[in-house]
């Protein structure tokens, strides 16, 4: 068994086939991904709005231009939170004219100015402007959520001094009255749904990884269709050897398995290290996660490699690549439609998502991310090392009892 072992690796090593689909296509995907969702992730920081002050007389008189200096300051807000980046980026005009052109040509996502009778005017970009197109449009939204918000706090502290004033005008001697009066504090915790920073692009990586794990069950496939006795003269000096055809078996798996696992976590590592997706310390649980899943997919690719084909390796791969971009599917790898497609198949018929190995793997994954417990992860886990065994003692029979004409 140990020398099948050895020349099932090397077999495996010299197999450019074997090489392209288990190892380049996982890592060729993730830099696809990368450069396709690039502009989707984020750092947790939010990018200065653009906005116009129509600086004229009244406006440079106003109490309003100061808070709107201060929140363009770097590491300044109204809260006085030092968080080292400004919330707006102020661009002076000196007529409402310009602030508009500005609007229009997307620019700038609003205008604030003061009018004569010493009121803040907040003016949002027109929806025909770019402002409304492309990747501004995903932005502007907030951003304007931001403009209105720093326009009505201002106008309701100020009601609330002049009310304040009116009641009692000597609590304006007293700073700390004015300051409570004025302060947004509020005591917060920060709690997340998630062990690290959600990011909405990471389901894609996690499908990405089921996929790979199918792929390698071609390993297998290749190791099971290259022992049999038809397959070469080696071959069928080995089957009228000494050694029984299941230590055959278990060594081209083995040999195989090991393989798998390594390509695996060179995907893995690609994924952790140069896309940057971020697991939160529980790395060696991830690979633990791929050498089960590794498990299940050779013992798919024992199974196919079983099958009494036309074509042996040739029909086996082409099955193996139809099965594993058709499961990919209800694992939500091919965007967003196919992203809900999984999550209403999962809702619907719950026991799918433990059949459909892609999906089983992906929720590995997910386990990690969504879960402090570990049990859902284990009972996964279980579920693929359980699926690998099933499969095996599949495949078992098939290759043993086969039997053939002449060699």
């Amino acid at each position: 068994m140990r020398s099948t072992f050895k020349a099932t690796v090397i077999m495996l090593l010299r197999t450019p086939s074997a090489l392209v689909w288990a190892l380049a296509f996982p890592v060729l995907m993730a830099t696809l991904f990368m450069f396709m969702f690039s502009s989707m992730r984020n750092d947790g920081s939010v990018d200065a709005v653009p906005v116009a002050v129509v600086a004229d007389a009244t406006w440079d008189d106003s109490m309003f231009a100061e808070a709107v200096s201060a929140l363009a300051d770097e590491g300044g807000d109204v809260s006085g939170d030092d968080s080292g980046a400004a919330l707006l980026a102020v661009t002076e005009v000196e007529t409402l004219a310009e602030a508009r052109d500005l609007l229009d040509t997307g620019e700038v996502d609003g205008v604030f100015r003061v009018d004569d009778a010493g009121e803040v005017q907040l003016t949002v970009a027109p929806e025909y402007s770019s402002a409304h197109q492309g990747d501004r449009g995903r932005s502007y939204g907030i951003n304007r959520s931001i403009l209105e918000t720093v326009a009505s706090s201002y106008i309701q502290s100020e009601a609330l001094l002049e009310d304040l004033v009116a009641r009692d005008p000597s609590a304006l001697s007293d700073p700390q009255v004015v300051e409570r009066a004025l302060s947004l504090a509020a005591d917060t915790e920060h709690i997340s749904l998630t062990r690290g920073t959600p990011d909405e692009t990471v389901r894609y990586y996690y499908a990405l990884m089921g996929m790979a794990t199918m792929f390698v069950a071609q390993l297998s496939m290749i190791a099971v269709s290259n022992i049999r006795p038809t397959a070469s003269a080696v071959a069928a000096r080995r089957c009228i050897a000494g050694t029984s055809r299941i230590r055959q078996l278990a060594g081209a798996l083995l040999g195989s398995w090991a393989l798998s696992a390594i390509f695996l976590s060179v995907a893995f590592a690609f994924i952790r290290f140069v896309v940057g997706i971020d697991f939160e310390g529980r790395e060696g649980l991830c690979l633990l996660a791929l050498a089960a899943g590794a498990c299940m997919a050779t013992g798919l690719g024992a199974l196919v490699g079983s099958l009494p084909l036309k074509g042996s390796a040739t029909s086996g791969s082409g099955i193996l690549t139809g099965l594993t971009c058709v499961l990919s599917i209800f694992a939500g790898l091919y965007g967003e439609p196919t992203m809900k497609l999984a999550d209403s198949i999962a809702r619907a018929v719950p026991v799918s998502a433990w059949i459909n190995p892609t999906k089983l793997v992906c929720d590995l994954f997910y386990s990690l991310y969504f879960y402090e417990s570990l049990v859902p992860f284990a009972a996964r886990l279980l579920a693929c090392v359980a699926w690998g065994a099933v499969l095996f003692a599949c495949a078992a029979p098939l290759f043993r009892r086969h039997r053939y004409a002449h060699l």
